[in-house]
């Protein structure tokens, strides 16, 4: 009996690693997947602490897959997809609306000089200003009218207690910190007595305006339902502000309806 000759690729090791082509076309896949499911967990308005958490996965390799780094296994898409309530097809569609900034691919960055740290606000606020001890989620160029420089930043805010100045889900520039006068102007602030339902810790973005000795945090909301936060005494003494707003960059992404 004659005898087939056998594939040169049916046994051994494979050969995909050697074909340039593979290669990069591979690595534009893993940067369009991960930016595909940044934009799913921001649209859910999660932290990745948070993502992380509901996905099971480690936050660190979150970190790796949104920046494209990483390869997504199929057990990684059907996790992300339970996560982030989603069918398992939206995570590799590309429907994702325009963000409020660019992505810049990793080493183009030059920080405050042609890109900003994405920071989430819990990030900001529990560290008191100290924020600039934790690594950013990302360097990013924004889309706006503000050109980087030192002291600024990005963050998500999430909710409708300012609706009328900051849609929820906006990606916002942050000064920390602030420049004085306050007065009138929309801030981060901090306090142990501050429970915000919205970002889920003792932080919340309001309008800032001092009355003789008591501070108000104020909402801007086209609901009736949010009232100001009035701080005197010891407690206007332990308020921070950390930061104030500078420019909303837009609304991009929708938040999670249980987050509002």
């Amino acid at each position: 009996m004659t005898r087939r000759p056998s594939s040169p690729h049916s046994h051994g090791k494979s050969e995909i690693k050697a074909r340039p082509a593979v290669m990069r076309e591979l690595a534009r896949e893993r940067k369009r997947v991960g930016l595909r499911l940044r934009a799913l967990r921001e649209r859910a308005g999660l932290t990745q602490e948070a993502a992380a958490e509901r996905t099971g996965l480690h936050v660190k390799h979150l970190q790796r897959l949104e920046r494209g780094t990483a390869n997504a296994t199929l057990a990684t898409l059907v996790a992300c997809a339970l996560g982030y309530g989603l069918p398992l097809e939206s995570i590799l569609a590309d429907d994702s609306p325009a963000e409020a900034f660019e992505r810049l691919e990793p080493g183009t960055e030059r920080p405050f000089r042609n890109a900003l740290p994405l920071y989430s606000l819990k990030a900001v606020a529990g560290r008191f200003g100290a924020f600039q001890e934790v690594e950013p989620e990302d360097w990013v160029a924004p889309r706006g009218r503000t050109r980087p420089a030192k002291g600024l930043f990005i963050a998500q805010v999430v909710g409708e207690s300012m609706n009328r100045r900051i849609p929820s889900g906006s990606f916002c520039i942050f000064r920390a910190p602030p420049l004085f006068p306050l007065q009138g102007k929309i801030v981060l602030a901090q306090h142990r007595a501050v429970h915000d339902p919205e970002h889920g810790g003792q932080y919340t973005v309001k309008q800032y305006e001092a009355r003789g000795a008591e501070i108000r945090l104020k909402p801007a909301s086209s609901s009736r339902r949010y009232r100001p936060l009035r701080f005197s005494g010891r407690d206007a003494g332990e308020l921070v502000i950390v930061a104030e707003l500078v420019e909303v960059l837009g609304a991009r992404v929708q938040a999670s309806p249980d987050l509002r």
